[in-house]
């Protein structure tokens, strides 16, 4: 009997969430390699031949079942975002069930579709034509670039092009088609003390929203949610504000921050004097039209272009925020040239470069293609509505689908995804795991 095969689904899920896969090299904090070596274990367990990747202590692992065409590639990653524990009901580093939920850091994205690819191949274990490839990567969540990259490179140089990608990173059941790409925006303004006349406080703002929480920077909606940095900004324009120092819950660069708290020195005469940075100030108020920038882009979305603020730290002698921008283009200048010509009027000596994450690819895979009908079918089998649209958030897809392969998302319905408390419907998991399965089996097939 297989290692799989003694042990259920969400025992399996549990034994990864416990494998602590934090993937936050700014602040030092690797993914536990330890993860790779138990899931090649569940691999060569199932029969599974496997190979190693290793690109700057970044491991992936790639399984080959199978041979020639046509190939099809399960995808999935096994790290996670960072998280604050006291915002947590629960340990973020062991799965506990409650009723049909199952919480942890990583349940909904993606230990759990990650062991429900693993299931799968339970299934998938003795085919008799065609290639299944499955791989399982440690670095989405910062780009993907020694991750899916490095697995694509991988199988083109070994002449193992998928014909086909289910990147099993998704939310919600539905077949997603549509993403945008990221690009990360350093923006720097010198830190410059003054002294002001004025009346000092404190001011918080919290993040807000009306229909569900955008802890995933990707989810935040303009005119629907606010954020706590430029609801600060507007509040800083305002009131002619100046800005003395600034803290938050300030995560990573996709990860929206629940708090910012800013002490602030408002100007009127014959009040004392206070010391103030001008340079902040400037910095906090130019975030309002960098947030409304409006770049070219090659594609539609049904989410527009977002921009938010979510990191701000000192370096060196500059404040410096990371902006996340969510655009469907792989165009880096168009994005920079536009968020410079925001500021030209009104901000001198405001810094902008932006970087694009994970190479600026996005996803798209038209409606009518094969991998999306026969997805479609594979849902209505199992007594599903088939849903096919764009998602928010971007994923390792963007490696595949420029090349002109068939790449879908596709995942569990969960919750609270890069935030506290985040957890994943176990009847969602166990029928996500039969998707994946029923459709390799149908695209395989003829």
């Amino acid at each position: 009997m297989s290692l799989l095969m003694e042990i259920d689904l969400l025992n399996l899920l549990g034994a990864l969430i416990e494998f602590d896969t934090v993937n936050d090299p700014e602040n030092g904090k690797m993914p536990d390699p330890g993860v790779i070596d138990f899931v090649e274990g569940v691999l060569n367990g199932l029969g599974v031949k496997t190979r190693v990747l290793v690109s700057h202590g970044y491991r992936s692992i790639v399984g080959i079942i199978g041979s020639g065409e046509p190939r099809v590639l399960l995808l999935a990653h096994l790290d996670v975002v960072p998280f604050i524990r006291s915002e947590w009901k629960y340990d973020p580093l062991k799965l506990t069930i409650e009723g049909d939920l199952a919480y942890g850091r990583g349940a909904l994205d993606d230990k759990g579709n990650a062991a429900a690819v693993l299931k799968a191949l339970e299934d998938l274990v003795n085919i008799d034509r065609g290639t299944v490839i499955v791989a399982f990567t440690t670095d989405e969540e910062v780009g993907g670039e020694n991750g899916a990259k490095v697995v694509r490179d991988y199988l083109l140089g070994n002449g193992l092009k998928p014909n086909y990608v289910i990147n099993a990173d998704g939310h919600s059941m539905v077949i997603i088609n549509r993403r945008r790409a990221i690009f990360n925006a350093r923006v720097r303004s010198r830190v410059e003390k003054a002294v002001v006349n004025g009346r000092s406080e404190t001011i918080r703002f919290q993040l807000d929203y009306k229909v569900t929480p955008p802890y995933h920077a990707a989810y935040f909606i303009n005119g629907v949610d606010t954020h706590p940095v430029i609801a600060l900004s507007q509040y800083v324009w305002l009131n002619n504000a100046y800005v003395v120092s600034l803290k938050g819950g300030f995560v990573k660069s996709n990860v929206t921050p629940t708090w910012v708290e800013a002490d602030v020195v408002k100007p009127c005469s014959g009040c004392p004097q206070q010391e103030v940075d001008v340079g902040l100030t400037r910095l906090i108020k130019a975030l309002l039209p960098l947030t409304r920038f409006v770049p070219r882009v090659k594609a539609q979305s049904v989410y527009g272009i977002t921009a938010t603020p979510n990191v701000y730290r000192v370096v060196g002698d500059y404040h410096e925020f990371v902006v996340n921008v969510r655009a469907m283009t792989d165009d880096t200048k168009a994005i920079e040239e536009a968020m410079n010509e925001a500021l030209r009027e009104d901000f001198q000596g405001i810094e902008v470069r932006v970087e694009s994450e994970g190479g600026g690819g996005y996803l798209y895979t038209p409606r009518d293609s094969r991998l999306v009908k026969l997805a479609s079918e594979v849902l209505n089998e199992l007594g599903l509505e088939a849903r096919v649209m764009e998602m928010a958030g971007a994923s390792d897809a963007r490696y595949f689908s420029p090349l002109g392969i068939e790449t879908i998302d596709f995942g569990s319905i969960g919750g609270n995804e890069h935030g506290p408390n985040e957890y994943v419907s176990v009847k969602s998991l166990e029928l996500t795991s039969r998707f994946y399965s029923l459709l390799v089996r149908r695209l395989i097939s003829s």
